[in-house]
């Protein structure tokens, strides 16, 4: 870490960033209940963050790849969707169930450590989760990773009218 002479704000390179955010995922993983996955994707469906445990084999890795194509489309797709006062919201939280897992799928923010380019990157933030696993309590987890990824992000993390500090 390094710190720009005109400030006292520390310059955190690229890599660290990911380093750092992948710490987070890793202890979000290992400390909430019923918690079994996570991954930070970009919203072209790219994956950006991995816990480690999930990087140990070759189809670990094509299975992030595939869960972050997928994180992609589902955020597009509800997106996309007319709500009932006939707008276009953003999506605050996807849940959905099957018989072998839950996956939560929330707007993670935006960050320029994700592309050589320095461009920013909107992300998705994509959890799983035992069957079992008590939904209130994973999501207000994820809200809390959410918002503890937002001094990587270069765009504030999102907040909604009435809800406070944007907490999924």
């Amino acid at each position: 870490m390094t710190h720009d002479a005109n400030t006292t704000v520390p310059v955190i390179s690229p890599e660290d960033v990911k380093e750092e955010m992948t710490r987070l995922i890793d202890e979000f993983v290992e400390d909430t209940p019923g918690v079994t996955h996570a991954l930070l994707a970009s919203r072209d469906g790219m994956k950006q963050v991995v816990p480690t445990h999930m990087l140990s084999t070759k189809a670990d890795e094509d299975w992030a790849d595939e869960l972050a194509a997928a994180a992609s489309g589902l955020a597009a797709l509800a997106k996309g969707v007319t709500g009932p006062t006939g707008d276009k919201r953003p999506v605050q939280q996807i849940l959905i169930e099957r018989d072998d897992a839950l996956f939560l799928l929330t707007e993670a923010g935006v960050g320029s450590a994700f592309t050589e380019s320095g461009r920013s990157v909107a992300t998705v933030l994509m959890v799983l989760t035992r069957t079992d696993a008590n939904v209130g309590t994973v999501a207000f987890a994820v809200g809390r990773l959410v918002q503890r990824f937002a001094p990587f992000m270069t765009t504030p993390v999102r907040a909604h009218d009435g809800q406070g500090d944007g907490a999924a």
